[in-house]
């Protein structure tokens, strides 16, 4: 009799954290999975440290040379038995309850093809929690801006897989998981659970550590694909813009709040004409990283708060008091040191 749950997990040399990553699985409280473990030809002692579990619930699979992540994962969606597909990395921690609150979301919503909840990130010095949009339409619209998982969150039925003849695109290396999220969202609905079930460990030999710049490259061209459904062919610089949003942090300067003021405003309009998208669900979006963005150049003192303040992005039903007033009191003690 097949499993409930697969929970996919590749392994590339990952000795270093794989013994708590392979702990935290078999210590849930949800009992009725498989564990395939895929290893993609380590040559540290990943396989070993994998071998010394005795569970009859761990699938140890070899490739016989390094195929690769996206390949693996594919070979991994073939193999799985079970009725649903949990990704699992091998540097994260899954918590005790993650499968147990998943399944039971997924059995009460056959509607949902793709659950992944929030994420608590760690490894870096500052901790901190990703909340991911919870409602379908909301994370639809967050799609246009990036990814809506934290990819080893992640639950899926695997008939939405098979019957659509969905898998990764190796085409979109270190983004193979937003592309393919881009592509299901046709087939299903996707949502979020509003709870930290994973520790997402962040590190320098991590792959989206690695590989960050040639991450934004790929991600861009799935975000070309979603603008081009709006009927906007985005020149490189709005490309630029759009890609920027995403981490604001990075770029203190009016002209670029004034730039992505303009832009976001186009895609509203533009989804206005298409109606590709909940039109409410993407103001939402847009308006709370509009404060996001805000926020992150607090440095420019008074300017930006009468910028955000005018501006037609800002919805206040949106936003929570504390957060808004936050945000002011930044830009004040912002101004006070600039001066």
């Amino acid at each position: 009799m097949n499993p409930l749950v697969t929970v996919l997990m590749p392994v590339y040399n990952g000795e270093k954290y794989l013994k708590k990553a392979i702990e935290s699985i078999l210590n849930q409280t949800f009992k009725d999975f498989e564990f395939l473990i895929i290893d993609d030809g380590s040559t540290d002692k990943s396989v070993e440290i994998i071998k010394s579990f005795n569970d009859t619930r761990i699938r140890l699979e070899h490739n016989k040379i390094n195929l690769g992540l996206i390949k693996t994962l594919n070979n991994g969606l073939v193999l799985s038995r079970g009725k649903y597909i949990a990704r699992m990395d091998c540097d994260d921690i899954s918590l005790p309850k993650r499968l147990s609150v998943q399944i039971n979301f997924m059995e009460k919503h056959p509607e949902i093809g793709v659950c992944g909840s929030w994420v608590k990130i760690i490894g870096l010095e500052k901790k901190f929690i990703n909340k991911y949009p919870q409602k379908h339409e909301e994370v639809r619209a967050y799609l246009l801006f990036n990814t809506p998982f934290a990819h080893p969150s992640v639950m899926i039925r695997k008939d939405i897989l098979e019957r659509s003849q969905l898998k990764y695109d190796e085409n979109y290396k270190h983004a193979e998981d937003y592309e393919l999220w881009s592509r299901i969202i046709d087939h299903t609905k996707i949502s979020n659970i509003p709870k930290v079930l994973l520790h997402y460990r962040m590190h320098h030999e991590s792959v989206s550590k690695k590989n960050s710049s040639e991450q934004a490259e790929i991600s861009n061209k799935v975000r070309s694909k979603l603008l081009k459904d709006l009927d906007i062919s985005a020149t490189t610089a709005e490309l630029d813009i759009h890609r920027r949003f995403v981490r604001p942090d990075y770029f203190n300067s009016k002209e670029f709040i004034n730039k992505l003021e303009i832009w976001l405003s186009k895609i509203l309009s533009a989804n206005k004409k298409a109606s590709i998208y909940e039109q409410d669900s993407l103001v939402k979006i847009i308006s709370s990283r509009w404060l996001n963005a805000c926020n992150s150049n607090a440095n420019l003192g008074f300017w930006v708060i009468k910028k955000f303040w005018q501006s037609p992005l800002k919805k206040i039903n949106y936003y929570n008091f504390w957060q808004t007033l936050k945000f002011f009191i930044k830009c004040l003690i912002g101004k006070k040191n600039i001066s």
